[in-house]
């Protein structure tokens, strides 16, 4: 299939600047940022094809850079996203390059920067409702049921891995309390905090900011300074806390 890059300059849509802590660092990071009240609360799950998988520690989907989450808000509704991260424009085929809303669907093209590393994402999300997300959490449907049609187009067009070629399993859920427009000096964040519960429960907390591709170089830098002076630093490596959740979760289900 024909590609494309939307013109004289390839499309992005924004830049999402991520800052993550985890374990005791997520704890300080919560207590100085995160607000005392509201937030909103959903049940967060992630789709792996761990059948598929030939060595302890590996992902297929994730490694093969898809990433299948389905997030149940309650009374705010559900919602799945097929992520390509990192994505290939070289994969991205004119109709999707085109696409950016229609219906339940939006699609949109991402800089995603942790620390210095920096990759392309690319997300297609569908409003499917709370039912459609505990329908796929409680087994009732296989995951690839939540998908809309151009979720599956998509994945089945720009992806480098064929997602539906046998059983996913469901990890979760991961609690999650977001915070959206926080402000930090002259910062507009969102904060996310992540919990796996058990015995000894696991937190992450994501500070991100979205911003225009132009200049995001020293908007990073700014909101890095901002937060070291507030004695928040980042764990080493600063992996997404999307790989370190589905790392933490696939252990947890290869063990049972």
């Amino acid at each position: 299939m024909p590609t494309a890059s939307a013109g004289a300059e390839p499309r992005l849509d924004s830049v999402e600047i991520k800052v993550t802590f985890s374990d005791a660092g997520a704890a300080d990071a919560i207590r100085t940022l995160a607000p005392d009240h509201g937030g909103a609360r959903r049940l967060v799950y992630f789709c792996e094809a761990l059948a598929r998988s030939r060595a302890p520690g590996e992902l297929p989907l994730t490694d093969a850079g898809v990433i299948l989450r389905l997030r149940d808000g309650g009374g705010r509704g559900g919602d799945v996203t097929a992520r390509l991260r990192p994505c290939r424009r070289s994969r991205l085929t004119e109709r999707w390059l085109g696409f950016r809303q229609q219906g339940p669907d939006s699609f949109g093209l991402t800089g995603d920067w942790s620390g210095e590393h920096r990759t392309l994402s690319a997300s297609f999300t569908t409003d499917c409702g709370s039912g459609a997300v505990e329908a796929v959490a409680s087994g009732a449907q296989p995951p690839c049921w939540a998908l809309s049609e151009r979720q599956r187009a998509f994945l089945s067009d720009c992806a480098d891995v064929v997602v539906a070629s046998g059983p996913l399993e469901v990890l979760g859920p991961v609690h999650s309390v977001r915070w959206d427009g926080v402000r930090i000096d002259h910062h507009e964040v969102t904060v996310e905090s992540w919990t796996l519960p058990g015995p000894r429960p696991l937190h992450w907390l994501e500070v991100s900011e979205r911003v225009a591709p132009q200049g995001a170089e020293v908007v990073q830098a700014s909101l890095r300074a901002l937060l070291r002076r507030q004695g928040l630093e980042p764990g080493p490596g600063e992996d997404p806390k999307t790989r370190q959740v589905l790392e933490t979760l696939a252990r947890g289900a290869r063990s049972r």
